[in-house]
Order: C-alpha cells, then sequence, then structure tokens
C-alpha cells in the first residue's frame, strides 16, 4: 500500500512519497493519505484514507475533502470545489466519516475516511484531504470508453464522413480528418494506412473541454481531431486499408476502417489461389476481388482447354459447364467463376483479365484436386477461405485459339503463339474489340 504523508512543522516541511501536494507552513500539522492510488472501472466501490495529527482545535472545522480536475489544454489542475458535504452527498454514492479521533492538549488527531460506492466517470481526478493551507492528494483513475469516433474525407474545404468497411476514391489532393470524442485523458488515437503509420502527418487540434455537473460532480468531456490537408494518396495505396483508431486501456479500441481505392488500372485485393476440389464434386468456385475506378467494363475468364483451344466466358454468361459471374459495391467487385460437375479437366490454370478506362490486369488462379491435407474449398457464394493475393504465373502455351463470344461467334487465330506476353497479347487483341459491343 502505497502512502503519502506531508508534514508541516514551526513552518518545516518535510515530505515523504509523495504525489501531488500543495502548502503553506501549518505549525506541527501532518497528513498522511492511505489508498492514495486507485485505477478501476465504473461500478467499483473504493475507499480513501487521510490521517491528520497534530491539528489545531481552532483549525478542526477546516478538515474537509477536496477534488481537482485535469484541464487538457491548459496542463494544470482546477478546483472543482472545495468543500465535500454538500456536493459529494448530493450523489448519495460518497460516505465521509471521522474514525480514531484522540486530544492531545490543543492538538486533534482524527483520521478523515472517504468511501465512494458505484464509481462513475464523473468521479475521475485528483482526490484529496486540506487542512489550514495544507492539501495532499492522491489519483482516482475511471477507465471510460471512447465516447465517439468520425472519419472524414477533406475535398476542398467540405467534408464528406465515411462509413466504416467504406470503399472510398481518392485523389492525391484530398485530405483527411479523423474527431474523436472522449473522457479519459490517457485515449491514444493513432492513423494507420495500410502497414505505416502515418499520425506525425496529422495537426492534431484540441477542443476546449466539456464539463457538465451531475449532482455537484463536474465530468470533463474532451475531444481532438487530426487534419491531414493533402493525403497526397497514389497508385501503390490501391486497395490499402485507412484506418483511423482510438484507444484506452481497458476497453477495446474503438476505430473506422475503409478502403482506398484510387483511379487507374484494376487492383486485386485478394483471390483465393489456389481453390480446391475434388472428382464428382457438383461445383468448385474460383474467386477474385477486384477494386477499380473507374468501374470494370471487362471481365473474362480463359484457360486452356483440350486440343490447345483457349476458351472464355464474359463475367455473367454460362457457356457448359462454366458460368461467370461478378458483384459490385461502389468501386469493389467480387467475381466468381463456377465450374459444374468438377472432372480430372477441370484441373488447370486459369486467367481472369479484368479492365477499366485506364488500362487491363490478368490476374492467374489455379483449380487443384483437394487432398486430406488441401480439403476442396466448401460451395458458397462468397468464400470466407484462405486468402492469398492473386499469383501473375505465366500462362500455357497454346499453338490455335478460339474465344466465345456472348452471341456464340468464334474467333479463330491460326498460328504458333508462345509464351505468356503473346498469348495474353493476342488474348486482349481478339477480345477487345468485342468489348466495344459486349460490356457490362
Amino acid at each position: 500500500m502505497l502512502t503519502m504523508a506531508v508534514k508541516s512543522c514551526s513552518g518545516f516541511l518535510k515530505v515523504f512519497v509523495l504525489f501531488l501536494v500543495a502548502f503553506q507552513g501549518a505549525a506541527c500539522l501532518t497528513l498522511t493519505l492511505e489508498n492514495d492510488v486507485h485505477q478501476v472501472l465504473p461500478g467499483a466501490d473504493i475507499t480513501i484514507i487521510c490521517h491528520v495529527k497534530n491539528v489545531r482545535f481552532t483549525t478542526i472545522r477546516n478538515i474537509q475533502w477536496v477534488k481537482k480536475v485535469f484541464e487538457q489544454t491548459t496542463k494544470h489542475t482546477i478546483s472543482i470545489y472545495t468543500a465535500i458535504q454538500a456536493p459529494f452527498r448530493a450523489t448519495g454514492r460518497y460516505l465521509v466519516r471521522p474514525e480514531n479521533a484522540t486530544v492531545s492538549g490543543e492538538f486533534r488527531n482524527v483520521d478523515l475516511i472517504l468511501q465512494i460506492r458505484n464509481v462513475q466517470v464523473e468521479d475521475l481526478g485528483h482526490i484529496g484531504c486540506t487542512a489550514d493551507d495544507q492539501e495532499i492528494y492522491g489519483d482516482l483513475i475511471v477507465y471510460a470508453p471512447v465516447n465517439s469516433i468520425k472519419l472524414s474525407k477533406q475535398v476542398t474545404g467540405q467534408l464528406t464522413q465515411l462509413t466504416d468497411g467504406d470503399v472510398v476514391n481518392f485523389m492525391s489532393s484530398d485530405g483527411l480528418v479523423c474527431e474523436v470524442k472522449y473522457q479519459d485523458p490517457q485515449t491514444v488515437i493513432s492513423v494507420m494506412k495500410g502497414s505505416e503509420n502515418i499520425t506525425p502527418s496529422f495537426n492534431p487540434e484540441y477542443n476546449s473541454p466539456v464539463k457538465t455537473e451531475t449532482g455537484g460532480l463536474v465530468t470533463m468531456s474532451f475531444g481532438t481531431t487530426l487534419k491531414l490537408r493533402f493525403l497526397r494518396a497514389s497508385s501503390d495505396d490501391n486497395g490499402k486499408k485507412l484506418q483511423c483508431t482510438a484507444s484506452v486501456p481497458m476497453y477495446p479500441p474503438r476505430s473506422v476502417t475503409i478502403t482506398m481505392v484510387i483511379t487507374g488500372r484494376p487492383s486485386t485485393l485478394n483471390c483465393i489461389n489456389p481453390a480446391y476440389a475434388s472428382i464428382g464434386q457438383s461445383t468448385a468456385q474460383l474467386v477474385c476481388h477486384i477494386i477499380s475506378s473507374p468501374a470494370l467494363s471487362s471481365v473474362v475468364w480463359s484457360w486452356s482447354a483440350e486440343g490447345d483451344m483457349m476458351m472464355s466466358v464474359f463475367g455473367n454468361q454460362t457457356q457448359g459447364e462454366y458460368a461467370a459471374s461478378y458483384q459490385s459495391r461502389n468501386f469493389n467487385f467480387s467475381i466468381t467463376l463456377t465450374i459444374h460437375g468438377v472432372t480430372a479437366e477441370h484441373f488447370r490454370e486459369y486467367i481472369l483479365r479484368v479492365g477499366n478506362g485506364h488500362g487491363i490486369r490478368d490476374f492467374t488462379v489455379q483449380l487443384q484436386q483437394a487432398t486430406p491435407e488441401t480439403p476442396a474449398i466448401p460451395e458458397v457464394t462468397s468464400p470466407k477461405s484462405q486468402i492469398v493475393k492473386a499469383s501473375t504465373s505465366s500462362a500455357p502455351t497454346a499453338t490455335s485459339a478460339a474465344v466465345t463470344l456472348p452471341s456464340g461467334k468464334t474467333a479463330t487465330t491460326p498460328g504458333s503463339i508462345s509464351g505468356t506476353a503473346s498469348l495474353r497479347g493476342w488474348l486482349l487483341t481478339a477480345y477487345m474489340a468485342a468489348l466495344l459491343v459486349y460490356t457490362f
């Protein structure tokens, strides 16, 4: 148990294990504080004892409990009240009583006991006792959750509030603002872009504390706003998570997280690669999540079929046992190729080619036969299994190729097509003409 004491005798002051003391000389007076530091959650009960020794009889009426709270903006303490009887007892949760009173000539000794039941956030602060002009304080720390957190995008001075989970388009000139309201001065605020801590780039603004009085007790609410005028988003930030988090001891952190999308070629958020299935399985699915601004204008799955034929299926189309589909929300696209009636011929490499007005990207996904160590992925619409970044391994070599268009027509190119670059270049030439008509 940590005990603090302050003693003044004939104007000479000695301090023993003292946390906060303000004094002016008082002859032969000693204040000792037990149970001086409490760190609790709301609802706890605490007891603080102040031992008062050698107080003059004429001073005993001036012995009282006092409370101060921390003023964040000025870094000073401010006095909330100087008498405990009315404001503390008005809450019905405070009990003050004297014990072990003794008399020695003109001096008195007494233990002043403060009990606080069902501690609430408004109770936090520096609590101590006074006699004459001496004061001795301990700390009551009440852990309080963050009140609110708000993340906004700033464009030419105008703020747009963002919702957790949003996919948001950013330009290099856009800014970012994170606003947090809290009661616990220990609150820590941070901003992450992917794995990078960008908090030091922000300018913090501390709002004036708001005081709320309840039954004679004062609650201090604080606010901090982090501002970044220019986020300077680049193509490297495409698909990154942007997160503002407020953390306080004893409570889960609160945060707002959005996904950044930068105008340019499509990027992959993730592809399930490889995907696994078993022979005879009714369906197998290949799934990729793509982020694109502007929105995708083309989606094509391609693969080498028997006889070195290149087969393709366009987004939201069924061809034989293959069914392509996609779902979109904002700039986020979930693209699926479903294979019905899995056979050994389906275990191969598949290429997903996506395009928008800024260019085209290829992503490779393999369907492999499941083993006891790699079970088949369940048949679900939105798989939540293993997430791995898409591979860009080379596609198979073909000596002739065909692209099946949505109308059922077939475009064929004779001759030798050797290597991944040539194959993909041929695919681009063959189906881009079709995309002039067949877009979704």
